[in-house]
């Protein structure tokens, strides 16, 4: 091996090493509750994600109409069923064959951390073949590693965030925060199965900034009537004027997820990826 071969090995190391030791991503989320609630508060959290945890700060603004919201609501959650008490079915927890089961068997954010540290380990892996055996099918192999990593590092880390984060962009809403998730470190989460006529809606984009996620939802918060009240909101949403709607309750949510200097240490592999597929290589010599 070349002192020349040797040196871009170093560097690739170092330049991997230094990715996954820096920061990772950074979530900047913003929601706000638009119906139903004062000055409408807003939910300001900013995350940071490295390579072995989340660190997040959480502020709210107008904090007094959500607090009052949060003690005033009654809890309205749906009594669980005992239909299966007497039956020989397993229990609840068991994987469910229709694959409505949960997308991330605990954090998804702990799966594509382990994506990321397998293809960072195989970019220097095939690199080193490529030089100790120089040939076009190593060359195209270290090549298509480092695609797969930069698609790794820029999609599947901010979607596995994204997913922690609540915004799963699901069909089947039940056991979901009505606010997409935006309230999930807070005191109080409410589920969308406490809301009559509950609608929402979630969107993802590029910027400039990253992957942003937007999320919408609007629905009559039953916890906010009383027991006799419920069952004719249930049946037809009022309109305003008439008794109930009150409850309704309206939030927006913005989250951009922004790539930290993992992604710049990535891209400086760029230029020895680049001296590996177009330097001349000569065979293995003969000692």
């Amino acid at each position: 091996m070349r002192k020349s071969e040797f040196a871009t090995l170093l560097l690739a190391a170092t330049f991997l090493l230094m990715a996954w030791a820096g920061s990772w991503f950074e979530i900047v989320a913003e929601g706000t509750y638009t119906e139903g609630l004062d000055r409408e508060p807003t939910i300001r959290t900013q995350y940071l994600i490295d390579s072995s945890q989340e660190s997040f700060e959480m502020s709210i603004e107008n904090s007094t109409p959500l607090l009052l919201y949060w003690i005033e609501r009654e809890d309205v959650s749906p009594e669980p069923t005992n239909q299966n008490e007497n039956s020989s079915e397993p229990p609840s927890d068991a994987p469910s064959l229709d694959g409505g089961s949960e997308p991330c068997s605990g954090s998804c954010l702990d799966r594509a951390r382990s994506w990321v540290g397998l293809t960072m380990f195989a970019l220097f892996a095939t690199l080193y073949l490529s030089s100790a055996r120089p040939s076009t099918l190593t060359r195209a192999t270290v090549a298509l590693v480092w695609l797969l990593g930069t698609v790794v590092i820029l999609t599947a880390v901010p979607l596995a965030a994204a997913a922690d984060f609540g915004i799963s962009g699901g069909e089947d809403s039940g056991g979901e925060s009505s606010t997409g998730g935006f309230d999930t470190n807070t005191q109080e989460t409410v589920e969308v199965d406490q809301f009559a006529h509950f609608e929402q809606d979630d969107d993802m984009g590029l910027s400039f900034d990253g992957i942003s996620f937007t999320y919408d939802s609007v629905g009559f918060d039953l916890g906010l009537l009383a027991e006799e009240d419920r069952q004719a909101v249930i049946d037809s949403a009022p309109v305003e004027g008439e008794p109930g709607y009150e409850s309704l309750i309206g939030f927006h949510g913005e989250m951009t997820v922004g790539p930290g200097s993992i992604l710049t240490w990535w891209l400086l592999t760029t230029p020895l990826i680049i001296v590996n597929l177009w330097s001349p290589r000569n065979p293995l010599e003969e000692e």
